[in-house]
């Protein structure tokens, strides 16, 4: 990563299965801001959350530094243009064309830097079928350029009425974004900021229009740094192709350094050998030495390998018995992972999560609701709300927390109710049902931030025995208090407050749901891994080797995730599912 390297060099950083690479870059962009200053390079990742999470890392650059390559591309055409998707913009959109041709209204997709967020699943040219799914098709064909005369009649007539629309509300959707930044790039315009050094993270989930840019802008500069793992290429949906990066160096104009982190520090040796069987299956892969997770004492390496175990159970991913055994495991202190190919084979998972009171998330998407029940973070949630009134619950255990000087604080969780308090829970009651007084509002407008003194607790209350039950605090008074219009959205975390206490409410979840594309990065204790799939899938699987390769990509990710145990479930359909076998060789399976 020397930003004194020549044009047409390409830095290649593989970094597979929890080897570290978002550290690795970290450190080395410290580096490089150290010797050339905090202007000297920039780092566009493929996702928000990526780009976000070495934000954190506190690589000393500045925020415009640090983004997604859309948001980059956007920067690079001037001011003055909308986000096509724009909720706003995309209205005018719905009201010019039929019902056939409407887009969905997104507000995840308002901002140049949201090009990878919502949007339709289906991008098949020959199959889209409404204005969502012509939209991702067309820009899958374009960001793989597809020549438009292959396009169906549908595709090519919302294609052109799209460009004319966009034309005269001065638009550019997300595909633009790339298409205008690189006609700019190949005339010689620098990346925004003219970086020294342009290090592109998750580079194998970059289009091949994506790619393109990549190496126009890495021309333009000092140096490249292309951070990937082909065996984790799993976006190729919306067009993603590694194939462009694993070819460069092959009698083109560039030559390439590649460097591999080969230490895993996530994944024990029974799953690191079913994963790396599973994978090289792949027909074409970039080698690589790749090796399972050793203990450590300290900062002391043993180099004892971790074995681990990867196994199959007889459970599959609708069997209510898979809750059980999640909450065995909570309840031994580890996290669980359950991710599946596709969203819908969750819903009776989460059913029995909710019905159990068990809490769950998805932190790596926090944007979708059905797995982040508990609120994403924006506004307070309904679980916050519920868990202000139980702070006076005088079994809430203590809190540990680090200040910024490192100093361990101990916090109490179990207080006096604050004025904060008492405006976070109050929404969510009536009135006359909790037995307050009128005008409770306004006084509870007045009360102070802080503790509040007793008197004025009690002056909220009609009478003594509804002040009485509140303060026990009793959770079934404020289950009975609830309004109707909030009764749907309190009644999980209420029973969550029941059968684990209210400080499981204040506390992140130890279980993770989703589906494999929104975990990649992610890991957990024990991880189940679903081995259905749509019939879609299965279809593309088997009649292509790009599909079949697809496939082998999205489990290999799938297996990686496990940080001590592998479980691999049973199919729950007649049909559309990867054989067990295939996955878990009976030579490489570890036994419970």
């Amino acid at each position: 990563m020397d930003s004194d390297a020549p044009a047409g060099v390409v830095h290649q950083v593989y970094g597979p299965p929890g080897t570290g690479k978002t550290s690795y870059l970290s450190r080395r962009v410290k580096e490089i801001v150290n010797a050339n200053g905090p202007e000297s390079v920039s780092i566009a990742s493929f996702s928000v959350t990526a780009a976000q999470e070495i934000a954190s890392r506190g690589v000393g650059l500045p925020k415009r530094r640090i983004g997604t390559l859309h948001s980059f591309a956007y920067r690079s055409l001037g001011s003055g243009l909308n986000v096509a998707l724009d909720p706003k913009v995309v209205a005018d959109w719905n009201k010019t064309v039929g019902a056939e041709w409407r887009i969905t209204p997104d507000s995840r997709r308002a901002a140049p830097q949201a090009a990878t967020e919502g949007g339709a699943q289906n991008t098949d040219m020959r199959t889209a079928a409404n204005g969502d799914e012509l939209l991702a098709a067309l820009d899958r064909a374009r960001a793989t350029f597809t020549d438009p005369a292959d396009y169906p009649p549908d595709l090519a007539a919302f294609a052109g009425m799209w460009s004319e629309w966009k034309q005269a509300n001065d638009a550019v959707d997300y595909t633009d974004m790339i298409e205008g930044a690189l006609e700019r790039a190949r005339e010689g315009e620098h990346a925004p900021g003219r970086p020294q050094v342009f290090i592109v993270d998750e580079a194998q989930d970059n289009t091949p229009l994506e790619t393109e840019l990549v190496l126009a802008w890495g021309r333009q500069a000092s140096s490249l740094v292309v951070a990937l793992d082909d065996d984790q290429a799993i976006m190729e949906w919306r067009g993603g192709d590694p194939r462009r990066l694993l070819t460069l160096g092959q009698g083109d104009e560039y030559a390439v350094n590649r460097y591999v982190l080969d230490k895993s520090w996530r994944v024990p040796r029974s799953v690191h050998a079913v994963a790396e069987r599973w994978v090289h299956r792949l027909s074409l892969r970039q080698e690589k030495v790749y090796r399972p997770r050793t203990r450590f004492e300290g900062d002391h390496d043993t180099g004892e390998i971790i074995e681990g175990a990867a196994y199959g159970v007889p459970e599959n991913i609708q069997d209510p018995v898979l809750a059980d055994r999640i909450e065995e495991e909570i309840g031994r202190d580890r996290t669980v992972m359950v991710i599946a190919s596709c969203a819908y084979m969750l819903e009776p998972l989460i059913k029995s999560l909710r019905e159990r009171g068990i809490p769950f998330h998805n932190p790596f998407r926090p944007t979708e609701p059905r797995w982040n029940p508990f609120g994403t973070g924006n506004g307070t949630s309904t679980a916050e709300r519920v868990f202000r009134y139980l702070v006076l619950d005088p079994d809430l255990p203590q809190r540990e927390l680090v200040d910024e000087a490192g100093h361990i604080l101990t916090v109490d969780r179990s207080r006096p109710w604050t004025g904060d308090d008492v405006r976070a829970w109050l929404p969510l009651v009536s009135a006359e049902a909790a037995g307050l007084r009128r005008g409770v509002k306004a006084h509870a407008d007045r009360l102070p931030d802080g503790e509040v003194p007793w008197e004025d607790i009690a002056a909220l209350f009609a009478d003594e025995d509804a002040l009485n039950r509140a303060v026990s605090p009793d959770l079934e008074w404020l289950a009975g208090a609830i309004l109707p219009s909030k009764a749907k959205q309190a009644a999980y975390p209420l029973q969550v407050a029941r059968r684990r206490g209210a400080v499981a409410l204040d506390e992140k979840p130890k279980v993770v749901l989703g589906t494999i594309h929104s975990v990649k990065g992610a890991a957990a204790d024990v991880v189940y891994v679903a081995p259905d799939m749509s019939a879609a899938g299965i279809g593309q699987m088997t009649n292509s080797i790009n599909g079949r390769d697809q496939t082998i990509r999205l489990f290999y990710v799938a297996m990686t995730r496990a940080f001590e145990e592998l479980r691999l479930l049973a199919p729950f359909g007649p049909r559309n599912y990867l054989k067990r076998r295939e996955l878990l060789p009976a030579d490489l399976e570890v036994p419970a």
